[in-house]
C-alpha cells in the first residue's frame, strides 16, 4: 500500500467519525459499556474459579475478553469523560432560569453544545429562544 492510499483511508475514516457528530456520546457510551462488561466478565470468570472447569478454547476467549476490554476501555476513558462532562454540563444549563446567568454561562454552553454536536446545539437555540436570550452566532 502506498502513502497516498493509507492517507486516503484515515481521512475517509476520520471524515465518517466527524459525520457522526451527533452520535459521539451514544458511540462512546455503547463502546466504552461494552468493554467494561467484556473485563468483569473476565474477572468474574476468574474470581468464580471457572477457568479451571472450562476447555482451553473458551478459557482463552474468557481471557482475549478481558485484554481487548481493559485496552479499549484505556483508550477511550479520556473522551468519553470529556464527552459526558460537556453533556452533562449542558443538562445542568438547560435547567438555569436566570436570564443573568444563563447569559454569563452561555459561552460555555455553546462550546459544549458544539462540541457534542448539532441536535444540541438545536436545543441550546430553542432554550434560550424560549426564555429570551439570543445566541450570539450559530456556529458550526
Amino acid at each position: 500500500m502506498s502513502k497516498k492510499t493509507k492517507i486516503g483511508i484515515k481521512e475517509k475514516i476520520a471524515k465518517k467519525w466527524e459525520s457522526l457528530r451527533d452520535h459521539h456520546l451514544t458511540i462512546m457510551t455503547t463502546v466504552f459499556m461494552v468493554s467494561l462488561v467484556m473485563m468483569l466478565f473476565t474477572l468474574v470468570f476468574v474470581i468464580t474459579g471457572k477457568y479451571t472447569e472450562w476447555p482451553p478454547e473458551r478459557n482463552a476467549l474468557a481471557w482475549l475478553s478481558g485484554l481487548i476490554g481493559v485496552i479499549v476501555a484505556i483508550f477511550l476513558w479520556p473522551e468519553f469523560f470529556y464527552l459526558r462532562g460537556r453533556y452533562n454540563y449542558l443538562r445542568e444549563f438547560l435547567q438555569i432560569n436566570s436570564p443573568s446567568e444563563l447569559r454569563k454561562d452561555m459561552a460555555e454552553a455553546q462550546d459544549a453544545a458544539k462540541i457534542l454536536g448539532e441536535r444540541y446545539q438545536d436545543k441550546l437555540q430553542e432554550f434560550l429562544s424560549e426564555k429570551g436570550i439570543r445566541m450570539k452566532r450559530k456556529s458550526k
